[in-house]
């Protein structure tokens, strides 16, 4: 069975998700997906596991990331000289080489996006502050660009790529169709919903992706799929992922209609932040800003909402009839 030859290892992370689940997969090359986060405690569980099953370090042949958050990322910076090689699709390469001329734009992007929804200097020096301290988790990857979707992965016959951006524009998820599993990162958790987090456009691009729309699309191709069980990110199997799918896109609906419910004559993003998640505003203002701004990505594109720029700051109000 394929299920012997994927070895499920849980690292501990210093985040409020806790504990981030790495796979390795035994195929013609040993490989790995996804890394945990960067801390020595994590590192020390890491090679336990490996010897547990026979394996070390060196024996990893390669290496993939579901997606470029540092719990998942992190810990490739232990790894010694001779490395293993990063398989990597086009959209992880910016984020995973923590490219300087990509960081600058996606620093000024949201320099201009916090201050169009509204949110105060005060929050959004401490979202930098978080952003930052965030990033010492994480490690400078320098991936080759060799993850297709609907192509075979190198080295894993039978598993091929499937992108599933929403959480995180460059997500991806490897799938073997023979078997149902789906190696899905955090495209799915049972305990949590997965939060779709805003990001900037490419540089050769202007406009902003909306992610919970890119996330509700993703979730629609996965519930047309014969998937038989998701190895999650986070937490245990999933084996009822098409139900599970309906309950999130359900959810999805809820918080949207909630939020429209909330809006009464003009309002900013952050307003409505406030209003949405009146008890964690305050400590997570970039995700329960990101939260907010997807149900509206999704209100305006339904008709139910209009947005209109205001001296630079956006502003959102229910439409006529909706």
């Amino acid at each position: 069975m394929l299920n012997q030859n994927i070895i499920t290892i849980s690292l501990p992370t210093p985040f409020p998700v806790g504990d981030v689940n790495v796979y390795l997969i035994r195929g013609e090359k040993l490989t790995l997906v996804d890394c945990g986060p960067k801390t020595p405690e994590a590192w020390k569980i890491f090679r336990e596991k490996l010897a547990e099953n026979g394996l070390a370090e060196k024996d990893i042949e390669q290496v993939i990331f579901t997606h470029y958050h540092p719990d998942h990322v992190g810990l490739y910076a232990y790894f010694k000289s001779p490395v293993p090689a990063v398989l990597a699709s086009l959209e992880e390469i910016p984020y995973l080489s923590q490219q300087k001329e990509f960081f600058v734009h996606r620093n000024r992007f949201y320099e201009g996006f916090y201050k169009k929804m509204g949110m105060p200097e005060e929050a959004v020096r401490f979202e930098y502050m978080k952003l930052k301290k965030y990033l010492e988790f994480s490690a400078v990857v320098h991936a080759t660009p060799a993850l297709y979707e609907g192509e075979e992965v190198p080295g894993l016959p039978g598993w091929t790529m499937m992108k599933t951006p929403g959480h995180s524009p460059d997500h991806l998820s490897l799938f073997h169709e023979e078997s149902g599993i789906m190696i899905g990162g955090d495209f799915l958790l049972q305990r949590i919903s997965s939060n779709a987090l805003i990001e900037p456009p490419l540089i050769t691009e202007t406009e902003r992706p909306k992610p919970l729309l890119q996330y509700r699309n993703s979730l629609k191709t996965a519930a047309g799929l014969p998937i038989d069980v998701i190895l999650p990110g986070h937490g245990l199997p999933i084996s009822n992922s098409s139900e599970l799918i309906k309950e999130r896109l359900a959810q999805q609906n809820s918080r949207a209609h909630a939020l429209w419910e909330m809006l009464s004559g003009e309002k900013t993003a952050y307003e409505l932040s406030k209003l949405l998640f009146p008890g964690i505003y305050q400590k997570e203002p970039g995700l329960t800003l990101s939260e907010t701004v997807g149900h509206l990505d999704l209100l305006e594109e339904e008709g139910r909402i209009l947005a209109k720029d205001l001296h630079g700051i956006i502003y959102y109000k229910r439409a006529e009839g909706a």
